[in-house]
């Protein structure tokens, strides 16, 4: 293999943060040529915007950037849920940096800092080694809170979302939902007694139903046998209601499954920004909505927890 091929069989995502277009282009001609994505930042606010929208797999700061200092946005950065512990940020240097600045940027969450002109095959070499590590930690983070089945987060995964859309939620104060889901057995007392065959039936169409009709910006996961939950950040009551019924609407045709199943239910639990009820609880409120849904008799299908 050649060495300065990436070796991570995913193209890595790098995010470049520089206000100067010789520097820069310097970079995206030593990164894209060797099957790197580049992503843009002209300046601090923007890079910050830009990690709420996708997850870099490095990302490489310019040193003097004119509304911000490296160090002070390193921090902001690292405090972003896509941008992890193990993602890579590399500082680069137009000329040599002192003792105090190094301790300073490294300090704040830097993993190395380069000067230019940087030589194309170590900044390359470099990634490749930073990737291939970030990569294999998100591999191992993924099988750690997926569902196998489905392939959705599974309650340790939607906790560790929560916890994170929960967060952005009260410092942005915006509204946050989570709505639950699940099947409710025809004439049964214990509404949580869905057999084996019935609960993988109404799972399969039920997450189909929910990648379906849901927002990107929306968090689906696995409660349990055919009971799924979806976190809606920006979301009032109203909207989740809305969601809800959409989401219903999808699943309608599980009618038709050849298993004793006729009906799927919701329950929600909305909040606006300012409360501070933790995400755990949230979560057991939406499913104690959902056990009331379960249980209300005929056509009833959604319910609120403070209905």
């Amino acid at each position: 293999m050649d060495p300065q091929t990436p070796s991570p069989h995913i193209a890595p995502l790098i995010l470049l943060i520089d206000d100067e277009d010789s520097s820069s282009s310097s970079s995206e001609g030593i990164l894209r040529p060797k099957g790197h994505v580049v992503l843009r930042a002209n300046s601090g606010d923007q890079a910050v915007d830009l990690v709420g929208k996708v997850s870099p797999d490095a990302l490489l700061i310019d040193l003097d950037l004119p509304d911000t200092g490296a160090a002070m946005l390193i921090r902001r950065l690292r405090q972003s849920p896509s941008v992890h512990a193990t993602t890579p940020i590399l500082v680069l240097a137009s000329t040599s940096v002192g003792r105090a600045t190094r301790l300073d940027l490294l300090g704040a969450g830097a993993w190395d800092v380069l000067t230019h002109p940087v030589d194309a095959n170590e900044l390359v070499l470099r990634l490749d080694t930073f990737v291939r590590v970030k990569q294999g930690a998100d591999g191992s983070r993924d099988a750690e809170f997926l569902d196998p089945t489905t392939a959705l987060y599974n309650v340790r995964g939607i906790l560790q979302r929560a916890r994170e859309l929960s967060a952005d939620a009260h410092r942005s104060r915006r509204p946050l939902t989570f709505v639950a889901f699940g099947p409710v057995p025809e004439d049964s007392p214990d509404v949580r007694s869905v057999d084996a065959e019935a609960a993988e039936a109404v799972a399969a169409r039920l997450a189909q139903a929910l990648k379906k009709v849901t927002r990107t910006s929306d968090t689906l996961g696995r409660l349990g046998p055919g009971e799924f939950v979806v976190i809606a950040p920006g979301t009032d009551e109203e909207g989740g209601l809305r969601l809800a019924d959409r989401v219903l609407d999808a699943v309608k045709p599980i009618e038709t499954l050849p298993v004793d199943v006729p009906q799927v239910r919701a329950g929600l639990c909305a909040v606006d920004g300012a409360d501070s009820t933790t995400p755990e609880d949230l979560l057991l409120r939406a499913s104690m909505a959902l056990r009331r849904a379960q249980g209300e008799p005929g056509s009833f299908r959604v319910r609120s927890y403070n209905a």
